[in-house]
């Protein structure tokens, strides 16, 4: 776990937690928001479903993506990152134009969502800018720091289609295939690739593998960007490509653990390999034309199982590092093992696995996401207060 702290600079804590912060928050108010419109997840059009759709993706999601991304990205590229106060720039401007562009879905209101996504945007913006900023430090280039620049383009080039959208709606050049688009760079470019390519690095690190190779990340990294392209042109082959992309990554994760020196998996690893399962389960079901019920296990149970669960293993980390570290060898502190609760944080996933497998097929599923979600945050305040 010392690899993940960056080299020739310390992030600053209250950077990465107050984007971990916010994002838990949005769960929160996603959850709950379908919690008291179950009805909503019957059409995918429904303003409760896309309103809780934005806070999950874009508030919950894309939230902790930012947060981690500040700590890994040195730690991949080996450099000290660039503009720390960007980052609380792009946290002032995302943190605002989420929930706005939540009420704007709730509202029905073409230029509120606008305006909400406009100015999450603009987070996105500087965010980026920063990261290139960090990137351009770089010695030496790898598949990870790969798939994080294609996550970047993607997390500049999906608001910008949602954006356009929700302007089409107010002023007439409405166009269903860049809503296609819209989902297509958001689910496959931005998550798919960042999960990936971090959990290709994180999975090893976690488990002490020592023998896998990157270069089934950069092929993985080829067939979905590849997949993405053909979307456009061939439906057949997009789809195929993505097929053959999320076969590559199965390999990748087996290939990892199948040479690790840690034969107990932790439950950052469960959590990943539990995410890859509804992958597989989305990727399934929406070949088989159940596209709602793809879309709810890619948010519930890839997205949400995989995040939480690197969240279990990054925040004791980033809380030990700056609060108990420079105290080693002067007073006793504890150990790292004993910053998380494993207990909660296992019931935590349960209930939310369990929520994310049935919510397509009964509202009451909804229930255990509720529980699961509040777990979860319970969880992440007791490594805070420790």
């Amino acid at each position: 776990m010392t690899l993940l702290a960056p080299k020739n600079a310390v992030v600053p804590l209250s950077l990465p937690l107050s984007f971990v912060g916010l994002a838990a928050l949005y769960l929160l108010l996603a959850v709950g928001l379908v919690a008291l419109e179950p009805q909503a997840l019957g059409a995918y059009r429904h303003p409760v479903l896309l309103a809780a759709a934005h806070l999950f993706f874009l508030g919950f999601g894309v939230g902790v993506l930012m947060g981690v991304m500040h700590q890994l990205v040195p730690v991949v590229l080996e450099v000290p990152l660039a503009r720390a106060s960007l980052g609380y720039v792009a946290l002032f401007f995302w943190g605002l134009g989420t929930p706005l562009q939540a009420v704007g879905f709730l509202q029905q209101n073409p230029l509120g969502i606008a305006l909400g996504g406009g100015l999450a945007w603009v987070g996105l913006g500087v965010f980026t800018l920063g990261m290139v900023l960090t990137f351009r430090q770089a010695p030496r280039w790898n598949p990870v720091a790969t798939a994080l620049s294609w996550t970047l383009f993607y997390l500049m080039l999906t608001p910008l289609l949602g954006l356009l959208q929700a302007l089409s709606l107010r002023y007439g050049f409405y166009d269903p295939a860049r809503l296609g688009w819209h989902a297509a760079a958001g689910l496959v470019g931005v998550f798919v690739l960042s999960i990936l390519g971090v959990g290709h690095l994180l999975v090893g690190m976690f488990s002490l593998s020592h023998g896998g190779s990157v270069r089934w990340l950069g092929l993985q990294l080829w067939a979905f960007n590849l997949g993405l392209l053909a979307l456009a042109f061939q439906r057949e082959l997009g789809a195929a490509l993505l097929w053959a992309g999320l076969a590559l990554a199965l390999f990748d994760t087996w290939n990892i653990l199948a040479q690790r020196n840690k034969k107990a998996l932790d439950i950052g690893v469960q959590h990943y390999l539990a995410g890859l399962g509804f992958l597989l389960l989305c990727a399934g079901a929406f070949g088989l034309g159940h596209s709602l019920v793809a879309g709810l296990w890619f948010a519930l149970g890839f997205v949400g199982l995989v995040v939480t669960g690197m969240l279990y293993k990054i925040t004791p980390f980033l809380i030990w590092t700056h609060r108990y570290a420079p105290l080693v060898g002067k007073q006793k502190v504890p150990l790292l093992k004993d910053m998380l609760p494993d207990s909660t944080t296992r019931l935590a996933g349960l209930l939310w696995g369990v929520g994310a497998l049935l919510t397509p097929f009964t509202p009451h599923a909804i229930a255990l996401l509720v529980l699961g979600s509040l777990v979860f945050v319970y969880s992440l305040q007791e490594v805070i207060r420790r």
